[in-house]
């Protein structure tokens, strides 16, 4: 069973549609301007996301350099502790063990 509608429903008359049209055309047509708050507003914004977004991009590059620095140093350190270690070694094999007083350069054995 297929229902039937009246044209009148279905279809509407070219005259209602050319003036549908009219309003749309109408309303997109009209260049309107911001305030010069408003405008002022958007640009703020804009300018503070450009600001925030490059203060991130120093950020950024800093932690990376800091980084590297800490890589740096922790090895330096590292191999600081090796010639230390070598170090005491060295002296512990030619004056046994003790205690330096680095001030004063004297070595005291310890009693065993």
């Amino acid at each position: 069973m297929a229902l039937k509608e009246s044209p009148s429903k279905v279809e509407e008359s070219p005259a209602k549609v050319e003036e549908s049209v009219a309003k749309v055309e109408e309303s997109t047509s009209k260049v309107q301007k911001f305030s010069k708050e408003e405008l002022e507003a958007l640009t703020s914004l804009q300018v503070q996301t450009q600001n925030i977004t490059m203060r991130l991009g120093q950020l950024y590059v800093s932690k990376l350099k800091l980084e590297e620095q800490e890589t740096s140093l922790k090895a330096y350190v590292k191999s600081l502790e090796e010639e230390e270690a070598k170090m005491a070694k060295n002296l512990s094999d030619k004056y046994g063990k003790g205690s330096i007083d680095i001030e004063t350069g004297e070595f005291t054995p310890s009693e065993k």
